[in-house]
């Protein structure tokens, strides 16, 4: 939508979109694209082969990873609520959990998942929305880091068995990987070393008063959180396994793991730009678990199994809690009252309709 602004002299105005408008456009094309990277895979796959491994499906194999949701779920909010109880000590468990859950709907339906964000920092007001961002950002790049490891580790392999060593794109891939990966661990080990680092690659006031936060952890904090986050990815690796033998069960564990750990590295690596990383993971799937001799039907239904057992569901659990968000925003609003009942003017806090600034 498009709204005029008066300029500074008056002579003039200036075509803007309003800031409300941004996030849907953003959201429509990313449904867009979602959609054609999803129809696009179809094709290549046949969707007759598609229906016909998810007739065939075994599901006791994909209850299985099913039965681990919760499990993966929880150890998310643990690494949070530890980050989270250094800043606010009477933080309780179950409240951080909230705060998680509350996200997932929200970052299932935005750029980059920047709603999960949004959603932790609307929910939980102990610490401020700014310092909440950091704590996530820490933990997402934990998450990445682990992926990016795992990923290197199996890499060279694939490259040996799979494909020619000396291809430029692939040496180009492993190098810069190498590179960014150990990067990205000294950031992640120091947090001290991070905050000085991005301070001078973002020299704002504001935005070092948000860094300030990272002064609170250690170093063994930040290696409890690169372990934990290891715990974390071998259960959803190991979901991802559980759902391929549930379409495909003459697979060896060894090739499902492999492939799957080359699938998340390929997700980390490629931007998200689409819901849920929807189309992109079933496109590695199809790819790095199809070279390991795994059919691309079972391979795009595994993925799509993954995608609904640990984004789609714990979003449709979250969605209870986004009305919280409102009510918890606009408490301090209905608290402004005197004694002698005169109302004073309170300072707005951020709700679901309002464009939110992380600062």
């Amino acid at each position: 939508m498009i709204y005029c602004e008066q300029a500074p002299d008056g002579a003039r105005t200036f075509p803007r979109l309003r800031p409300d408008s941004v996030p849907r456009r953003l959201f429509a094309l990313k449904l867009v694209l979602t959609c054609v990277a999803l129809a696009a895979l179809v094709y290549v796959v046949e969707w007759a082969s598609i229906l016909d491994a998810a007739r065939e499906a075994r599901p006791l194999w994909a209850l299985a990873a099913l039965a681990l949701v919760p499990l993966n779920v929880s150890l998310e909010a643990f690494r949070w609520h530890r980050l989270v109880r250094r800043l606010a000590p009477r933080v309780k468990f179950k409240t951080s959990m909230a705060a998680v859950l509350s996200g997932y709907p929200l970052g299932l339906l935005t750029p980059g998942r920047i709603g999960d964000y949004v959603g932790r920092a609307l929910y939980l007001r102990d610490i401020s929305p700014g310092a909440s961002a950091t704590l996530t950002f820490g933990e997402r790049i934990a998450t990445l880091a682990c992926c990016l490891v795992f990923g290197l580790i199996a890499l060279p392999y694939f490259l040996l068995t799979h494909t020619d060593v000396a291809s430029v794109a692939w040496m180009t891939v492993l190098v810069l990987g190498i590179l960014f990966t150990g990067f990205l661990l000294v950031l992640l080990l120091h947090p001290k070393l991070a905050r000085a680092l991005l301070e001078t690659v973002l020299p704002f006031r504001r935005i070092r008063h948000i860094f300030a936060v990272l002064n609170r952890f250690s170093v063994q904090d930040a290696t409890e959180l690169f372990g934990l986050s290891a715990v974390r990815y071998l259960i959803f690796s190991t979901q991802f396994v559980l759902m391929i033998h549930a379409f495909q069960v003459d697979v060896s564990w060894l090739t499902a793991y492999t492939g799957v750990v080359l699938v998340f590295f390929a997700k980390s690596a490629i931007p998200s730009i689409t819901l849920g990383d929807l189309g992109i993971r079933e496109s590695a799937a199809v790819f790095f678990l199809g070279a390991f001799g795994v059919a691309e039907a079972a391979a795009f239904n595994a993925s799509l199994g993954i995608f609904a057992a640990n984004i789609l569901l714990p979003a449709i659990v979250g969605l209870p809690l986004l009305p919280r968000l409102r009510l918890r925003s606009s408490a301090k609003h209905s608290s402004a009252k005197t004694e002698t009942g005169i109302t004073e003017p309170a300072i707005a806090e951020p709700t679901l309709t309002q464009p939110v600034v992380l600062s």
